[in-house]
């Protein structure tokens, strides 16, 4: 059965989640040590936009949101190649030393 929400839950709502949103938004690009400038051009948004997302300003609609996480992924997922490509050498001159050695 589906509850319905209250007029003070969705005030609440309204008022929290672009907060909650922008604070996200704000931990993920610091984490990856990127500027605002830098988050605004991998998503081709304008970064007084990405500020106002930051601070809870504007609330970003579902398809900036995918961008965004998007943005983000790639980023994660450019960082673990890197990461990938290292450990993959490091194996090839384990395995080329044991072979070697034997």
């Amino acid at each position: 059965m589906l509850n319905t929400l209250s007029e003070k839950t969705i005030h609440t709502l309204k008022k929290e989640f672009p907060i909650r949103v922008g604070k996200r938004i704000q931990q993920l690009r610091k984490e990856k040590s990127i500027s605002q400038s830098k988050l605004a051009e991998l998503t081709n948004k304008d970064r007084q936009y990405i500020y106002k997302i930051e601070k809870g300003k504007v609330t970003p609609n579902i398809v900036t949101l995918k961008i965004l996480v998007t943005a983000f992924s790639f980023l994660h997922y450019s960082l673990f190649q890197d990461i990938l490509k290292r450990r993959l050498v490091l194996v090839h001159l384990f395995l080329f030393e044991c072979w070697y050695l034997a």
